[in-house]
């Protein structure tokens, strides 16, 4: 984090759709409880949409999230934090798309699929393996709700740890 001004990180899953979001989400929280200079972001290897199960996990976590557009790929606010005046703006987006950056950036792979299927990632300076199980595999099922929240609880743990051993 020395040689930038800023950390830039970008959380990458096949479809930015579940993990990959929750990354963003929590990396960024963790940057600002521990006062460090770090942007997050978030792409998948395809866009498709921020998962309506996942936005649900999300609010009952206590993330304030707000559709502000519909359609196939919806735009959504989260309210990161009691403090946070820019609410973060999710959808699902290519890891390359205008709104990440385009060099210089720390790669965070959170899905073996595109772990295996992207293993050089352009203009990053550093590629990070930290696959998670997709909570997917609950859609649809009595295990959805807990499936959801333990992805959200277990991403965000690791996240916070993660950032804490950078102060």
């Amino acid at each position: 984090m020395q040689q930038f001004e800023k950390a830039k990180v970008i959380v990458i899953c096949t479809h930015n759709s579940r993990r990959s979001h929750l990354g963003q989400i929590w990396l960024r929280l963790a940057a600002e409880k521990y006062s460090l200079p770090i942007e997050t972001f978030s792409g998948g290897t395809e866009a498709t949409a921020f998962h309506p199960n996942m936005i649900s996990a999300l609010q009952a976590a206590g993330f304030n999230v707000k559709e502000i557009s519909l359609g196939e790929n919806p735009h959504y606010h989260v309210k990161i934090s009691a403090e946070d005046e820019n609410n973060e703006q999710l959808f699902s987006k290519v890891y390359s798309a205008k709104y990440n950056p385009q060099e210089n950036f720390i790669a965070v792979m959170v899905c073996t699929e595109a772990d295996g299927g992207c293993p050089f990632v352009a203009g990053s300076t550093a590629r990070i393996s930290l696959p998670y199980q997709d909570p997917k595999y609950a859609d649809g099922t009595s295990a959805e709700k807990e499936a959801y929240l333990k992805t959200v609880n277990e991403i965000g743990r690791e996240m916070l740890f993660a950032v804490s051993q950078l102060k």
